[in-house]
């Protein structure tokens, strides 16, 4: 079995050094038992997840796809065991699209059958559409003279999913589909998407009972794909660092491979606790001088008053010192 997924995402963003279907790519790769389950249950269900994924090379792919100027295409074809026993493939597509097009069901009904005549196998495929301005349908229909073809695939448009209903599924891949919703909504708002990618974010490093590599890449996803101005990236890390006393130890958990926002403000947090240390430092400091000054002047006085003959209780008395204190002194000023 061979699962075919085309992301189709119209370039309308104009967020400078966005590169979208490397992400999608990428977070279809770090979650991808978690992506059948989203998109797929069924298929999800048959496959055999005890065993490892493997991602095959992708010089078997460029014999399928037809990589035409101008187009970005990420694909990847993994490798996978079914409960039966049997090895199969998954073919995963992933293509940013610049514009909508029409021949789109029969470009993803070509890589069918040239899947299907080059590998033998079967093909599941998926194209899903981060625009709600897709105009592209799921069905490739052809007939001529009594020879008829009819090829549907699934397609899902991220818009159309409920975006309640994501926020409150327990699978992790709705956290990267809020995220696209999240992106498409805020194209020229940007203090919402600050917003937006705030909660998110934090909603993300909360979340209990999840790998740390899954989270880990989750927390990348949004923070590449909901990219901010510098100057408002800077003042979210400032805004996360102040809400989030008593969650530093759960950021530190992932500090070794955080993405440039958490990172922000456990640097942030760095920085603020060295400067405060040294505060404290120069405030103790000046604290021990002053008593310090203190003793010293008042041990002066004492040493005056044993040298006029004061008799050590009533220099304890005056001085409010303990007796043994005015007598160590004293053995002090003998040996000297």
């Amino acid at each position: 079995m061979i699962m075919q997924l085309v992301l189709e995402k119209p370039d309308v963003y104009k967020v400078s050094q966005l590169n979208q279907d490397n992400l999608w790519k990428k977070i279809i790769a770090d979650l991808f038992e978690d992506f059948l389950l989203f998109f797929l249950p069924e298929l999800h269900a048959e496959v055999d997840f005890s065993k490892r994924v493997e991602f095959l090379q992708q010089e078997l792919f460029k014999e399928i796809i037809e990589y035409r100027q101008g187009r970005k295409i990420a694909d990847q074809i993994a490798k996978v065991h079914l409960k039966d026993g049997k090895e199969q493939w998954i073919l995963v597509h992933t293509e940013v699209q610049a514009i909508d097009e029409v021949h789109f069901a029969k470009r993803m009904f070509e890589y069918f059958y040239r899947i299907s005549d080059r590998y033998g196998k079967k093909v599941v495929a998926i194209a899903i559409f981060t625009d709600k301005s897709t105009k592209s349908t799921n069905q490739y229909h052809d007939k001529y003279y009594g020879t008829e073809i009819k090829y549907t695939f699934n397609k899902f448009i991220v818009s159309d999913f409920d975006e309640e209903a994501l926020k409150k599924s327990p699978k992790l891949f709705s956290k990267a589909l809020l995220a696209s919703i999240y992106l498409n909504r805020t194209k020229n708002k940007m203090s919402l998407r600050t917003a937006y990618k705030r909660a998110l974010l934090r909603e993300v490093w909360l979340l209990n009972n999840i790998e740390r590599t899954e989270i880990r890449a989750l927390l990348y996803f949004i923070d590449y794909l909901l990219k901010l101005p510098k100057s408002m990236s800077e003042q979210l890390v400032k805004d996360i660092k102040d809400e989030i006393s008593g969650e530093e130890e759960v950021l530190n958990l992932y500090k070794e491979d955080l993405p440039p926002t958490l990172a922000g403000v456990l640097e942030l947090e760095r920085q603020e606790g060295f400067k405060q240390g040294i505060e404290q430092g120069i405030e103790q400091g000046i604290e021990q001088g002053i008593e310090q000054g203190i003793e010293q002047g008042i041990k002066q006085i004492i040493i005056g008053l044993i040298e006029k003959g004061a008799e050590d209780e009533w220099i304890a008395e005056v001085a409010k010192l303990p007796v043994a204190k005015v007598q160590e002194i004293r053995k002090e000023l003998k040996s000297c």
